[in-house]
């Protein structure tokens, strides 16, 4: 809004009882060149309903969790009718029907990341304590090595582990040379930790023989082993979060399988991962890797809350969260 007044309202209904954080973020106006200045005037805080506090100190927990990640049960949040089209296809027509019903979602912009982040990617499920949830951060058996709060620590600069969290692009942006709307699209996109993210870059993902860095939490990158049929640097997550990462890159292989061929040269590394086709769209190697993460960590209620919040942010949903069967569907047993 440039010399205007614009009056902005905005609700949210707690699902938890917990503290929340109320603050207004500008950014700067893209291609303006000049200062700028922003007013603001009667920013207010309006409650229809006060829950009870929250005990400090609830004491020792009755029931206490050992699986933070149950095995889930059939989702009734997938609307009625979605995958429709896709019924009795297997292999790449079963693809191609289903790139058909994902494959217009509402495009949200790079900042708009921020505040999903801030409101869907919070630890329900391990420490349960509302911090970001930093798949290359997160220690599932134990308290972490340091936390971040929603918005409050978003990056900015670091300068090791634990200074802020960042958006990383599980599939990095140079392999689709940062175009919209991969840039932006949140079902590859994750909250990590800043430093993390950067020695990631954008290597592949793989299994690591020998290890030249590994974060607190045991994510490593470094030398790919020899069984992984790829002779390079390659950076791999933690068990726990494997077929999180997988499930994203079957749904970038499936989104954008009309424009996703044209992308094997864009870098070194896409061109080590991608085959230039629409239907495998990656090289044998890598499917064999995705499949064996996405069995070998199944989807868990956090996928599926996860998959939910992004249906609603921008409109489609990841195939492979709801139906995990597509993926020995259509690349085979």
């Amino acid at each position: 809004m440039v010399n205007q007044w614009q009056e902005v309202t905005y609700t949210y209904t707690a699902k938890d009882n917990l503290s929340i954080e109320i603050g207004v973020r500008f950014y700067d106006q893209s291609g303006f060149d000049g200062s700028e200045v922003v007013y603001l005037d009667n920013f207010s805080f309006i409650s229809d309903t006060v829950l009870p506090p929250v005990d400090p100190d609830p004491g020792p927990n009755p029931d206490p969790d050992p699986d933070p990640d149950p095995e889930p049960g059939p989702d009734p949040e997938i609307p009625e009718n979605y995958y429709d089209s896709a019924k009795n296809k297997t292999g790449f027509e079963l693809k191609t029907a289903l790139h058909n019903i994902i494959k217009d979602h509402t495009a949200k912009s790079y900042g708009d990341l921020w505040t999903f982040m801030s409101q869907n990617s919070l630890d329900k499920y391990y420490e349960k304590d509302g911090t970001i949830l930093d798949m290359y951060s997160e220690i599932p058996s134990t308290s972490d090595t340091y936390n971040y709060t929603a918005v409050i620590n978003q990056c900015g600069n670091y300068s090791g582990e634990g200074s802020c969290y960042n958006r990383e692009h599980s599939f990095p942006q140079s392999w689709f040379a940062k175009k919209s709307p991969m840039v932006s699209d949140v079902h590859h996109i994750f909250a990590t930790d800043g430093y993390v993210n950067g020695k990631r870059n954008n290597y592949p993902y793989g299994d690591v023989q020998t290890a030249t860095f590994t974060s607190d939490n045991g994510s490593k990158l470094g030398d790919a082993t020899a069984e992984l049929g790829y002779n390079g640097i390659v950076f791999e997550p933690i068990d726990e979060f494997k077929g999180d990462f997988a499930r994203a890159q079957f749904y970038m292989a499936t989104r954008y399988q009309d424009i996703i061929g044209s992308w094997e040269n864009n870098s070194e590394h896409s061109s080590a991962v991608l085959d230039g086709s629409s239907n495998n769209v990656f090289d044998p190697w890598v499917i064999a890797l995705l499949k064996k993460w996405h069995t070998n960590d199944p989807v868990s209620q956090k996928d599926i809350d996860r998959n939910n919040a992004a249906a609603s942010y921008q409109g489609n949903r990841n195939p492979f969260v709801d139906h995990p069967e597509f993926v020995n569907e259509i690349w085979g047993n």
